[in-house]
C-alpha cells in the first residue's frame, strides 16, 4: 500500500469512549514504516526540539521523531539544559549504522511520534515554502 498522508489522515484516528483520539494500531504500524523518522542520538536532557507545529521536551529516553510524513519540514530547537546553560555543538548528518535498527523498530519505544492531527496546519503553511524563499535565509535546498 503506497503512503499518501491525506489517506492516512482520513482514517487514522478512532473514537475512544472519554472523546479522546487515538490512532489505529495498522495505521501507526504503516507510518512508521513508511514515513521519516528523525533520530536525535545524545540530545541533552530538558532540550527543546521541534519540527513543523509541535515541540518536544527531551527527556532521559528521547531518541528522536517518527512517522513523519513525506515533504517539507521544518526542524528547531531550544538548547538549555535545566539551569539554563546552554549546550553549542549541533551535528547534522546521515549515519547509514542507524538505517537498520531504525528500520527493525529497534528506537521505536524512544521516539516521539508526529502528530498526523497537526499536519495539515503544517501542509497548509509549507506551501509558502519554495526554494527561493530557503536560499534567501542562507538555508540550502
Amino acid at each position: 500500500m503506497s503512503y499518501e498522508a491525506e489517506e492516512i489522515k482520513s482514517r487514522e484516528f478512532e473514537r475512544e469512549p472519554e472523546g479522546k483520539r487515538r490512532m489505529e494500531p495498522e495505521t501507526a504500524l504503516e507510518l512508521v514504516r513508511n514515513g521519516v523518522t528523525l533520530l536525535l542520538l545524545d540530545v541533552p536532557q530538558f532540550t527543546l526540539v521541534g519540527i513543523d507545529t509541535q515541540m518536544f521536551s527531551v527527556g532521559p529516553v528521547f531518541k528522536g521523531i517518527k512517522m513523519i510524513p513525506p515533504g517539507t519540514h521544518y526542524v528547531y530547537y531550544s538548547s538549555s539544559n535545566r539551569l539554563g546553560i546552554d549546550f553549542k555543538e549541533t551535528y547534522l548528518f546521515l549515519d547509514e549504522r542507524y538505517c537498520q535498527s531504525v528500520k527493525s523498530l529497534e528506537f521505536d519505544r524512544q521516539l516521539g511520534p508526529y502528530t498526523l492531527s497537526q499536519y495539515g496546519d503544517w501542509k497548509r503553511l509549507s506551501n509558502y515554502i519554495t526554494k527561493t524563499t530557503i536560499e534567501r535565509i542562507g538555508m540550502h535546498y
